[in-house]
């Protein structure tokens, strides 16, 4: 999904087309939008009823069905929002041909890392953890708009960084699995399973510096090549 077609899911999924909603239907609707991933967090996908989110956004059950369908569609919205949002950032940098290697890859990992600590990311992986068996469609909409186009936008910058010499990758797309998981696995376990652990940014900064570091060791051209 190039960066045109994350801003078209974000149209797609705001109704900004739609004539009979303005910005009074706008903000009913990411009203609905911050209370389902309040309540998804705190009871659960499964446990969180329509009426907890009426009662903690306001408005009503016709609203609520105008606007998403349904609890599963509420959560689609959601998913497919802060997806878009994500790969819109990692699309300005994948399209930026004047950073060197090491600037660009460490902008695209903070920018992984920084949606890891996203209340609304983590709410949505958390749903998927749990629910994801229930919702096949929804969590496999997930990994193609999510992980798997980062990873493509990823691939794709190194396979330019090495045809312009800056780089040796003979296989962009394991390594930008490799490099994803490096800067991404870690974090997200603990995000999942110590939520209230805090990182400091210089922590962060550290972290994503010393994982592209490492990388870089391995994809930088050797002499003679």
């Amino acid at each position: 999904m190039d960066r045109g077609n994350a801003r078209e899911l974000i149209d797609r999924t705001t109704d900004k087309d739609s004539p009979t909603v303005g910005p009074r239907g706008r903000a009913r609707r990411q009203a609905l939008l911050d209370a389902a991933a309040a309540l998804f967090v705190e009871k659960g996908f499964e446990k969180t009823t329509l009426t907890d989110i009426i009662g903690r956004a306001g408005g009503s059950r016709a609203t609520l069905y105008e606007h998403f369908g349904d609890k599963e569609g509420l959560f689609r919205a959601m998913m497919e929002e802060n997806s878009a949002r994500i790969q819109d950032g990692l699309a300005a940098i994948q399209a930026d041909e004047r950073a060197a290697p090491e600037e660009g890859l460490t902008r695209f990992a903070l920018h992984l890392v920084a949606a890891l600590f996203d209340d609304r990311t983590m709410a949505i992986v958390r749903v998927l953890v749990s629910e994801g068996g229930r919702i096949p469609d929804i969590a496999e909409a997930f990994f193609r708009i999510g992980p798997e186009t980062a990873q493509r936008r990823l691939a794709d910058y190194l396979a330019r960084q090495t045809a312009a010499g800056a780089l040796t990758v003979a296989e962009p797309e394991a390594a930008a699995r490799g490099f994803i998981g490096m800067i991404t696995g870690n974090i997200l376990l603990r995000r999942l399973i110590l939520p209230e652990q805090s990182f400091s940014r210089e922590e962060v900064e550290h972290y994503v510096g010393r994982a592209v570091a490492l990388f870089l060791t391995g994809a930088r051209p050797t002499a003679g090549h």
